[in-house]
């Protein structure tokens, strides 16, 4: 069975398929990269809320939880008081950082409770 086409007219026929394919794919690999990236710094800062409970319920202070946070998270809520057990407890409480315009109304909290030494 001969072919209809020679070899040089199949190439040239076949020729942008892969930059097609490629401007097709892109905008889904690029969402992904964004999405992996704003999850990312999500766990982060949940991260770094929780490490500024932590230190503000080991001194007992808010300002300690203040100091412990990171710049990006200077607007977060620091709130303290006793628990039912006698002991002391901070919360720390940031909205969802969003690096690109979306907006979530997403809080994240971290709470850590201090028993009565």
């Amino acid at each position: 069975m001969r072919h209809l086409l020679s070899p040089r007219a199949r190439r040239d026929a076949d020729r942008g398929g892969p930059i097609l394919e490629f401007a097709a794919v892109l905008p889904i690999l690029l969402l992904t990269v964004v999405v992996a990236f704003e999850a990312f710094i999500s766990f982060v800062a949940i991260e770094r809320l929780e490490s500024a409970a932590r230190a503000g319920a080991r001194e007992g202070t808010e300002e300690a939880a203040h100091q412990a946070l990171p710049s990006w998270l200077d607007e977060a809520t620091v709130t303290s008081g006793t628990n039912d057990s006698d002991g002391f407890y901070v919360e720390v409480s940031h909205s969802l950082p969003i690096v690109f315009s979306v907006d979530l109304n997403v809080t994240l909290t971290r709470r850590v409770d201090m028993p009565n030494m």
